[in-house]
């Protein structure tokens, strides 16, 4: 048997990225579906099924690893720009010509969540796709065959049925998710089992949290600030920011309060910036 692309070559480092940057992408993502374990990614499992499938040519090496570096991307899939469709027809391509008399036939005997057999369909294979588990046999079964077999009305159907689910929904849930003053409404809570402090003068509840970051990332970092609220005997929470890394002038609350390296967006009910607890929480975050 001819060697095949995949034990010759492979754009490793760029798959890889593009298979990580993918667990971020919600929007057209399968995972969106039904969460399900172990879940390959769609970049990797597009591009390995190319490569393993398409013949090495030492000629042609380079350029099919260009190609296959470029085909990890997700925007390749899920855009209609006429240089994505190019790029998809071009493997599609490549592997006609090198199976001239018959689409190359995918068996994935595990096929799970669906990547393998998902992508194999993008690439105009001929794909069979079998599991043992039955949620993965329904998956694969919404993901694959039900699309092709019938187009457009199954997509205006699941819309219809979802917009249902979501209106009653949010009609049952509304009594947990009430309107904040601003009109905003929340979609998540924090939670955190309490203990009581172990100093027999205060008796706090103490939240046993682990950290105190909403959002760490290299272009924006939120964090809770843990205040303490000795009449009440809890520890209160303000949201704050750190300085110059995202935070648009519209987010700014808090009066502007700056704490160190730190911008207030939030204080906690009944706690103003000129109330003691307040300044003597700035003092030690200072000190």
């Amino acid at each position: 048997m001819q060697r095949r692309l995949i034990e010759a070559d492979f754009p490793i480092k760029e798959v890889s990225e593009e298979s990580a940057r993918e667990k971020n992408i919600r929007h057209g993502h399968i995972s969106t579906l039904h969460i399900y374990w172990a879940r390959r990614p769609l970049a990797a499992s597009r591009t390995t099924t190319l490569a393993a499938l398409l013949p090495d040519d030492p000629a042609r090496r380079d350029a099919l690893k260009r190609m296959l570096a470029t085909l990890a991307r997700w925007e390749i899939v899920d855009s209609n720009d006429a240089g994505a469709r190019r790029l998809m027809q071009q493997a599609r391509d490549a592997l006609h010509h090198a199976y001239p008399q018959h689409p190359p036939r995918v068996l994935d005997p595990f096929a799970g969540g669906g990547s393998i057999p998902l992508e194999a369909l993008r690439l105009g294979c001929e794909v069979h796709a079998l599991d043992y588990n039955p949620l993965a046999v329904l998956l694969n079964i919404a993901a694959l065959q039900y699309p092709l077999q019938f187009g457009k009305p199954l997509v205006d159907a699941v819309r219809e049925a979802g917009e249902r689910v979501l209106a009653a929904a949010r009609k049952e849930l509304a009594q947990f998710y009430p309107e904040d003053p601003d009109g905003s409404i929340p979609v998540g809570y924090l939670w955190a089992r309490t203990l009581p402090c172990q100093n027999p003068a205060c008796g706090a509840e103490i939240p046993l949290m682990r950290q105190f970051w909403l959002a760490k990332k290299e272009n924006r970092q939120i964090a809770l600030m843990p205040i303490p609220n000795s009449a009440a005997k809890r520890i209160d929470f303000a949201i704050v920011a750190r300085k110059g890394l995202g935070i648009r002038e519209q987010e700014l609350g808090g009066e502007g309060i700056t704490v160190g390296d730190w911008v207030i967006l939030e204080l906690p009910p009944a706690l103003t910036p000129s109330s003691p607890r307040w300044r003597n929480r700035c003092a030690w975050r200072r000190g």
